[in-house]
């Protein structure tokens, strides 16, 4: 039997300049989970995203894992893993988020500590999971300090966010070496994949082929496409596309550079091709997405960006 395929959207957020933290609390968020969608409709983001779950039963994938969830369970997904969440049809539950621009605030926050900061990163986004207060009090503790310190709004929450922010980064650290020293075996599929995931982040504006990210992997052409189209659920080249159009979204926002200025910039060789691929993403154009992206409001302001192969927008199942 043919494997059915995913529908992944990528759901992209903005958090102001000088911030880390973008909380989505209250009772906006007293929803039915995943209503009118399936397991194989998916999303990631391009933060960290820390979930809490006030009350509510269902089902939580993340990758290719399945969790059943309840109150006091929490999640730490990093940014570009895939995952959903599903309430039990007809119930609403509460959950409360937090996405965090991990990566700058370890590089700006975080220059004190002893370990090469890259490799910090690279651990704190490592995996996915679900984790259960009782079973990690402090670290629960810790993400609703955070969450609570973003409600109040005090005049001294970026200071104290900070400090919260340091314990969660090192906490999270801590989970990660936990499951090390418990699973050694590393996911060859995943370890196939993660040198050329990271040539593509750094690389994406030059000239990338398929050929040459095979190379990177240590695997033949064919079988690289194979194993990253199962593994992604996209093409290679979609994946180097979907990177570029991240980094032009950014630059787009800045507003300092032409649209054409920032299709070079970030790896398109002619600014048709750069319209074509945006719209592809984000089903608008750039100069629209410029346009439509600044001074909205509601719950989900800050969402720009829908991938359009097989995905639909809209704001079920986050």
């Amino acid at each position: 039997m043919r494997k059915q395929k995913k529908n992944v959207e990528f759901r992209y957020y903005d958090i102001p300049k000088g911030e880390y933290v973008l909380p989505k609390i209250g009772d906006a968020w007293i929803l039915e989970y995943g209503k009118g969608m399936t397991e194989q409709d998916l999303h990631f983001h391009n933060y960290m995203e820390i979930g809490y779950c006030d009350y509510g039963d269902g089902e939580l994938i993340i990758e290719d894992r399945k969790y059943k969830y309840e109150r006091d369970n929490f999640t730490i997904i990093p940014k570009n893993v895939i995952h959903t969440t599903m309430s039990i049809p007809g119930h609403k539950d509460k959950w409360e988020y937090l996405f965090i621009d991990v990566d700058s605030f370890i590089r700006n926050e975080m220059t004190d500590m002893e370990f090469n900061i890259e490799d910090v990163i690279r651990q704190v986004n490592s995996r996915g999971t679900m984790k259960t207060r009782h079973n990690h009090p402090y670290l629960a503790k810790i993400i609703l300090s955070i969450i609570r310190e973003c409600r109040i709004n005090s005049k001294y929450e970026k200071t104290v966010l900070k400090g919260l922010l340091y314990l969660l980064v090192i906490e999270i650290l801590r989970l990660n070496e936990e499951r090390e020293s418990k699973v050694r075996t590393v996911n060859k599929v995943n370890s196939y994949l993660t040198d050329s995931i990271e040539f593509i982040g750094k690389h994406y504006n030059e000239d990338i082929h398929v050929g040459d990210l095979a190379e990177i992997s240590g695997l033949s052409e064919s079988h690289y496409r194979r194993l990253f189209e199962e593994s992604m659920n996209m093409k290679p080249l979609e994946y180097v596309n979907m990177v570029r159009i991240d980094r032009a979204c950014d630059l787009i926002k800045r507003g300092d550079m032409s649209m054409e200025e920032i299709a070079y910039k970030v790896g398109f060789q002619t600014l048709s091709t750069f319209h074509r691929n945006f719209a592809k993403l984000t089903g608008i154009s750039p100069l629209q997405w410029k346009k439509s992206g600044k001074g909205q409001s509601g719950s989900f302001a800050n969402m720009h960006i829908t991938a359009k192969k097989g995905w639909e927008g809209g704001e079920e199942g986050l």
